[in-house]
């Protein structure tokens, strides 16, 4: 993150603090949980159920059944979130980010904001090309479908794959999983595939609208697919998903140049109903 992304206040358990404050000693790093990114529209918090979900999901791993950060539906947290957005005046586009810590049986938070650039990833007159190296391997875990139990492979990957590449990252078994921070999905004769979460895929919080956009498109999707190198190279069309960037082509892996009948359909809708969501 730039020294320039970074707006004026934070909010620390619903208190603003001027962003060089210096907040923490040392210590708070060992409470230190996760954190959750969230994209905000005209104000309005993008997958904002999915999120929750997710960030309550990883409470309960953590022995945390119930928050005061997450009561009342989430509401206080929301408002939160909408206060910061606020105090810094992003009313369009921006990046929040929540970390949590712990705080005994509970958790505390922290919220950050920053402006968030949006390119239109779909129309990216390339679009991405996909590497495969056997090396990144992504351990199967309890956290593994959330970015807090991906990240560290993800940034290892980046790491080793040379620009303009966005890496592949495979299990133990040498199952396919995903791309940093963005989900796979390859289309084959009217069919989407998509690895599951048992093999330790991570699934973006925009997962769920890419179900039902497929299902609108009356395409059988089917998430339990083992994908391999060789469903790579069979594939017809694949794409990528991000809650944060949103649809992202694919136009080559290796040796293989895809179409994008199908994923200009998903993508279009996908536009439509982010658009609706504000």
């Amino acid at each position: 993150m730039s020294e320039s992304g970074l707006l004026q206040y934070v909010l620390l358990n619903g208190t603003f603090f001027k962003n060089k404050e210096k907040l923490f000693t040392a210590g708070i790093f060992e409470k230190f949980l996760f954190k959750e990114q969230i994209r905000s529209a005209h104000c309005h918090l993008l997958f904002w159920e999915e999120q929750i979900e997710q960030i309550n999901r990883q409470l309960k791993l953590f022995h945390i059944k119930e928050s005061s950060v997450t009561q009342k539906k989430s509401k206080d947290i929301k408002r939160q979130i909408e206060r910061i957005l606020t105090k810094n005046k992003l009313f369009k586009e921006a990046l929040v980010t929540v970390y949590f810590f712990k705080n005994g049986t509970d958790a505390e938070y922290l919220i950050k904001t920053e402006t968030l650039n949006i390119e239109n990833e779909f129309n990216s007159e390339k679009g991405a090309f996909l590497s495969f190296n056997p090396y990144n391997i992504k351990n199967i875990s309890a956290f593994s479908s959330f970015a807090s139990g991906s990240e560290i492979f993800w940034e290892f990957a980046v790491m080793n794959t040379h620009s303009p590449f966005e890496p592949l990252l495979q299990n133990q078994e040498g199952i396919i999983l995903e791309v940093p921070g963005k989900n796979l999905f390859i289309i084959k004769k009217n069919k989407v595939y998509t690895p599951n979460i048992a093999a330790g895929a991570f699934r973006s919080p925009a997962f769920p609208l890419v179900r039902a956009i497929c299902t609108e498109l009356e395409m059988d999707f089917i998430q339990d697919q083992k994908i391999s190198c060789n469903d790579m190279t069979d594939a017809e069309e694949i794409f990528l998903v991000s809650h944060i960037y949103g649809i992202m082509r694919v136009t080559g892996f290796e040796n293989k140049r895809y179409f994008l009948n199908k994923t200009r359909q998903i993508a279009h809708l996908f536009q439509e109903k982010i658009l609706s969501f504000t």
